[in-house]
C-alpha cells in the first residue's frame, strides 16, 4: 500500500481510524499568532482575539498552566488569561504551575548579586493571587514539594508548598542545600499524563518506525527522525530539514515540509517557519541534534496544516 507521499507502509494490523477529537476538529484555546515579529492569539479562522503586541509566546494556553499563557514583553515575562488580561507582574523568571497551583515569580534575576531586596519572589495561583508571602532574595522552584530559597540572612533554606520553612536557612552555598533536599532533578509541574496512542516507536539501523502493542510492525523503520505519538499524530522526517506530521496510519496531515518542529499539544504544533541555510548537526550516536539559528522564525500550525503567522 502506498501513502499519498509515496511512503511504503507495512500493515500487519490495520490501526483504527483516529477519533474525531484527534483530527483537529476541536480547538480548546486561542492559538498563538505571529505578525512579522510580534505575537498575539487568534481563533481557528485566524481572527485575532488578543492583539499581537508580545515579543514571544513562552507557553501557549494549556490545562497544565491552568488555562493561562506565558508571554514575553520587552525582555520580561508574565501570565495572561484567555481574555488577554495580565494576571502577574512582568518579571525576569517565571516557573510553570505545580499541581498545587503555584507559580513562582522571580521579579529581578539580578537581585541575588546586586540589590538584595527581600520581596523579589512571588508565589501566585491561577488568578494572580498570592498563595503565601515570604521574604526572599531569590528562589529555585519546587522540586519534590520543596523550594530552595535564598533568605535575607544570606543563607539557603527550603520551604514547602504552604510556605512553611522545612529546611532552616543555614547553608551558605547552593550545593549544600541541594544535597540536604535530596538532590532532586525534576521540577514539580502540573503535567497531564500522556494517553497510550497504541503505537510504539522502535529503532532499526538508526532509523525509526512504529509497532503495535503486540510487536507487529505498523510503519517500517525508514524515518530519519520520529517523535512519539500524541493526540493521534507525530512529527517525522525522511531527511534533515524535511519535517512533517503523520497520523497513526502513516499518512501525512499536510503536504508542506519544515526545517524543524515539535509534536501537537492541544491541536497545534510549533515549527520553524523559514528555511535557514544551515545544515543541522547529526550526532553519530545520539541521532538528530538540531542546530536552530537564533534568527529562525517560529510559528504554529493546526492539524490541517493551516499556518498561524504572516511575514508581510
Amino acid at each position: 500500500m502506498q501513502a499519498p507521499s509515496g511512503e511504503k507502509l507495512l500493515y500487519l494490523r490495520t490501526p483504527p481510524a483516529p477519533a474525531r477529537e484527534t483530527l483537529g476538529e476541536i480547538m480548546k484555546y486561542p492559538i498563538p499568532y505571529r505578525k512579522i515579529d510580534k505575537w498575539g492569539f487568534s481563533d481557528p479562522e485566524k481572527s485575532i482575539l488578543i492583539d499581537c503586541i508580545y515579543d514571544d509566546v513562552v507557553f501557549p494556553f494549556s490545562e497544565e498552566n491552568f488555562n493561562l499563557a506565558l508571554v514575553k514583553l520587552s525582555d520580561k515575562i508574565c501570565w495572561i488569561n484567555t481574555n488577554g488580561k495580565q494576571i502577574s507582574p512582568l518579571a525576569d523568571n517565571v516557573f510553570p504551575f505545580t499541581q498545587k497551583e503555584i507559580s513562582l515569580i522571580i521579579i529581578d534575576k539580578e537581585n541575588f548579586n546586586k540589590r538584595q531586596t527581600t520581596e523579589n519572589c512571588l508565589f501566585i495561583n491561577r488568578f494572580g493571587e498570592s498563595v503565601f508571602k515570604i521574604q526572599a532574595i531569590t528562589a529555585n522552584g519546587f522540586q519534590n514539594d520543596k523550594c530552595i530559597v535564598y533568605f535575607p540572612n544570606n543563607n539557603y533554606g527550603a520551604i514547602n508548598s504552604k510556605g512553611e520553612i522545612v529546611v532552616e536557612p543555614k547553608f551558605d552555598n547552593f550545593e549544600a542545600i541541594w544535597n540536604e533536599t535530596g538532590r532532586p532533578y525534576f521540577y514539580d509541574r502540573n503535567e497531564k499524563p500522556k494517553k497510550n496512542q497504541g503505537l510504539i516507536k522502535f529503532e532499526k539501523d538508526r532509523y525509526f518506525g512504529f509497532k503495535d502493542i503486540d510487536e507487529n510492525v505498523i510503519l517500517t523503520a525508514n524515518y530519519f527522525f520520529a517523535s512519539e505519538y500524541n493526540e493521534g499524530a507525530c512529527i517525522v522526517a525522511k531527511n534533515s530539514k524535511k519535517f512533517y506530521h503523520i497520523d497513526i496510519r502513516g499518512q501525512r496531515l499536510y503536504n508542506k515540509e519544515y526545517y524543524f518542529g515539535f509534536n501537537y499539544e492541544y491541536e497545534i504544533a510549533k515549527v520553524v517557519t523559514d528555511m535557514p541555510n544551515v545544515d543541522p548537526f547529526v550526532h553519530t550516536r545520539w541521532g538528530v541534534d538540531y542546530y536552530i539559528p537564533e534568527s529562525s522564525k517560529w510559528g504554529f500550525i493546526d492539524k490541517k496544516g493551516n499556518e498561524f503567522w504572516e511575514d508581510d
